[in-house]
């Protein structure tokens, strides 16, 4: 994958539109969207902005496969108990450890009452 697409797949698993990437980055919208298509090849400074908006390491962006990188539909393949090894997003807010250990809980809950 190249560096745009990097940026897209972790802007959209962290529910962010361009324009909120843009906006938390100091950049404009346009120009994320350049990077994405990869329009413009980004500075060092732009790329630890959005690692740091992505929750993410630069190195991420960079790889051209992050082994770590799950779609939303691989997402249902993994095991409740390693949900913790993730960071855990909702519209674009990242949840907190005790949000996410509620989160996990519910699913917990809600897969025990399934399964009667």
């Amino acid at each position: 994958m190249s560096i745009g697409a990097n940026i897209k797949e972790w802007r959209k698993i962290r529910g962010l539109t361009q324009l909120q990437l843009a906006e938390k980055t100091n950049l404009s919208r346009s120009y994320v969207a350049d990077l994405e298509r990869n329009r413009y090849n980004p500075s060092v400074e732009t790329l630890e902005a959005f690692a740091k908006v992505l929750n993410i390491k630069i190195s991420d962006l960079i790889e051209s496969k992050n082994p770590d990188l799950h779609e939303e539909s691989e997402l249902a393949d993994i095991p409740i108990e390693k949900l913790n090894q993730y960071t855990l997003t909702y519209k674009g807010h990242t949840l907190s450890k005790e949000e996410a250990d509620d989160v996990i809980d519910l699913l917990e809950a809600a897969l025990k009452r399934w399964k009667k």
